[in-house]
């Protein structure tokens, strides 16, 4: 992959949790707000929170490699000079 293209997912991935926790707040007004919830609560809570958590447990592993990989050519660039 080119430089360009990595570094566009690279910022990407990095909203995706906000992303996702914007759509679970809609969530949370949705069903809490307009329609009520009837008796299985925690259903619902875990409906509403799972975009949010979704989306960071989908970036915890691209920050992750992305950290590694900037620490790796950091050490390859000072073995170079």
């Amino acid at each position: 992959m080119g430089k360009e293209m990595m570094e566009n997912f690279r910022k990407s991935a990095t909203i995706m949790p906000f992303v996702g926790l914007f759509v679970s707040l809609l969530l949370f007004v949705y069903f809490f707000g307009i329609t009520g919830v009837e008796e299985p609560v925690w259903a619902a809570v875990l409906y509403c929170a799972l975009p949010f958590l979704g989306y960071t447990i989908f970036y915890l592993p691209v920050y992750i490699y992305f950290k590694v990989s900037k620490k790796r050519s950091i050490h390859k660039n000072e073995e170079q000079t």
